[in-house]
């Protein structure tokens, strides 16, 4: 027997499934920093694993760059990559100069401070580029650690890029979206926040 669905009824079932992919791949991006902070408490003795209030925020940024660490740097031990990734991105989400200083420290006496210095400077494009973004959107906030709470849209930019292109009904998208990724428990920015920020996504990706 064939059982046929109606247009809206395909839409619905299409943005279910990208709003559900959205929800799971934030929480991939808070496993990733959770990764690395443990990996860096494990093996550098030292305690990050605060940051992880950041959820997939953090892990937004240390993903993509972890990734091109570890194409960059084909034979750097995964102990290292997760400690020189930590100290790209940490001063992004944290303001403790004692703490960095000991981070930064620990890559010195490993030898690692010329890669670090690149991973740092590739580290600045992503977010500047980024912070560029947010501002072409009409996002901004009164410091950079409150910007970079929106770091955890970066891997998923295409994913909504094609959830607001696929709707006739952004609206619906936005509160959808705002709820469950807030409901999520892995991203920082709250409910209100994130349909403001989608509202503006949707303004700048939909053609008219």
């Amino acid at each position: 027997m064939n059982y046929l669905i109606t247009e809206n009824q395909m839409q619905t079932i299409i943005l279910e499934s990208v709003q559900d992919r959205l929800v799971e791949n934030a929480k991939k991006l808070n496993n990733i920093a959770k990764g690395i902070l443990e990996n860096v408490n494990t093996n550098n003795n030292l305690n990050f694993k605060f940051l992880l209030t950041w959820g997939a925020s953090i892990g937004g940024l240390m993903g993509p760059l972890k990734s091109w660490i570890e194409n960059r740097y084909t034979g750097l031990d995964p102990h290292d990559v997760a400690l020189l990734t930590l100290g790209a991105v940490a001063t992004y989400f944290y303001d403790n100069e004692n703490k960095i200083k000991s981070l930064y420290k620990k890559i010195k006496d490993k030898g690692l401070s010329s890669e670090f210095q690149e991973i740092k400077n590739k580290s600045d494009q992503f977010k500047n580029v980024f912070i560029n973004f947010l501002t072409s959107i009409g996002i901004t906030t009164s410091n950079m650690i409150n910007t970079m709470s929106y770091a955890f849209i970066i891997p998923i930019l295409d994913d909504l890029y094609s959830l607001i292109l696929g709707s006739n009904n952004t609206q619906d998208i936005v509160l959808h979206i705002g709820k469950r990724l807030a409901a999520s428990g892995v991203v920082l920015v709250t409910g209100a926040l994130l349909r403001t920020l989608i509202k503006k996504l949707a303004s700048k990706f939909q053609v008219n």
